[in-house]
């Protein structure tokens, strides 16, 4: 993983903000190549995750708050990486804005603390649903400021499964 403050212009009109900059001086060491670009707004207290896009068509993502406040949480599911089941948290604020690069493998999630953030996803390849895998949010309650219970979740995130009892199957036939 990787994180960098996206460089800001401030003037009398507002703010312009890079999230991610290729060529001279780059804002993240590799060429990211973009399929997708996505974003999500949520209410607060909306829980998203905790996702990722598994083989045989494994996703990277670059994600960047835009607007709002939240807490960003990555969860390592490389069963052969010596990182395995760690957890990494990042405070996002819009007001600031950084840029969070997931590698495969590593299941992404947040929690908004307020109404109306914006998240950006970019992702390098293109979304396959049976390919989408994901582990349930309640391993982070205690970082998160309310209970997981009470977190605002799609039905899907609702019964992602345990990360105790956590094994990938792709559903992928190509």
């Amino acid at each position: 993983m990787h994180i960098w403050n996206a460089p800001t212009f401030v003037d009398r009109r507002g703010k312009l903000f890079k999230a991610y900059v290729e060529g001279p001086v780059p804002s993240f060491p590799e060429v990211f190549v973009t399929f997708e670009h996505f974003f999500t707004e949520s209410k607060k207290n909306v829980f998203r995750g905790l996702h990722f896009q598994g083989a045989p068509h494994s996703a990277s993502k670059v994600v960047t708050i835009v607007k709002g406040r939240a807490i960003d949480f990555l969860l390592d599911v490389r069963k052969t990486s010596k990182t395995y089941g760690f957890i990494q948290i990042q405070p996002l604020n819009g007001e600031e804005p950084h840029s969070i690069y997931i590698p495969e493998g590593v299941a992404h999630g947040y929690i908004s603390l307020e109404a109306g953030t914006i998240i950006s996803y970019r992702q390098d390849k293109a979304f396959c649903g049976n390919c989408d895998g994901g582990v349930s949010g309640d391993i982070l309650e205690e970082y998160l400021p309310l209970k997981f219970e009470e977190t605002i979740r799609s039905e899907r995130d609702s019964s992602l499964q345990q990360f105790s009892n956590f094994i990938y199957q792709s559903k992928c036939t190509g």
